[in-house]
């Protein structure tokens, strides 16, 4: 196994804002990606274990085996308050690599969520306890405890690059990644957008269309005169 101990996490005042704008505002998942020029959401097979899950906080990550719980295990006892485990399972749907007794052990650490990249158990426990979990399935069948895994490296999950300390945002409409190293930047757009989305339902609820603010007859006579230059090219 390979386990660093010690890693750099966004920075606290940055995940704090990102909370209080998932308590003001619905749908931060979706501003904080549009602010990313729509990249870095995990992949719509990814399910919440029950509905209302809103959670940000930094990552700390897991590569496993197919079939090998160490190193979330391991993981867990490297967190720190506020921390959200993410597991990247190499895709194996068919073992659980979370259950009861993790979401225990990561309660007692102060850990705020795990994002799983394969499956859990022990559903109606943890729906229970209120423990926040993203998962692309539920399987009896749990992972064995091997010692293979590496804890707090490069992993992806749901199609994301995540590294150790990136800022993880969750919704109702899913999980977003957000590089550390951009964290500061891409939470004053997401402000900024989340802001000016307000503006424009005003002027919907006032009877106007989405069409008509973005001038969406514009961006087609342009796509048209980009294609008609391009014919005339060849």
């Amino acid at each position: 196994m390979k386990i660093i101990e010690h890693i750099e996490r966004t920075d606290k005042a940055i995940v704090k804002e990102f909370k209080r704008l998932l308590q003001t505002y619905d749908s931060v998942t979706c501003a904080a990606s549009d602010s990313m020029e729509r990249f870095n959401a995990m992949t719509s097979d990814l399910k919440p274990l029950f509905n209302g899950i809103r959670m940000a906080g930094a990552a700390v990550t897991v590569k496993t085996l197919a079939s090998d719980l160490a190193a979330a295990f391991k993981a867990i006892d490297l967190c720190q308050p506020g921390d959200i485990i993410v597991i990247d399972s190499h895709g194996s749907t068919n073992t659980a690599f979370w259950g009861e007794n993790m979401t225990m052990s990561a309660m007692n650490k102060g850990v705020v969520g795990a994002i799983i990249d394969g499956c859990c158990r022990d559903v109606a426990e943890i729906r229970s306890l209120k423990f926040p979990v993203f998962s692309k399935g539920i399987v009896p069948n749990v992972a064995s405890l091997s010692g293979y895994g590496h804890v707090n490296v490069a992993i992806q999950c749901a199609g994301v690059p995540v590294h150790p300390g990136d800022l993880i945002i969750a919704d109702e409409n899913g999980v977003v990644v957000v590089p550390k190293d951009d964290a500061e930047n891409v939470l004053q757009k997401t402000m900024d957008l989340l802001q000016t989305e307000h503006l424009v339902q005003e002027k919907i609820k006032q009877g106007a269309t989405i069409g008509e603010l973005i001038n969406v007859d514009d961006i087609f006579h342009q796509t048209f005169s980009y294609q008609e230059r391009a014919a005339d090219k060849n």
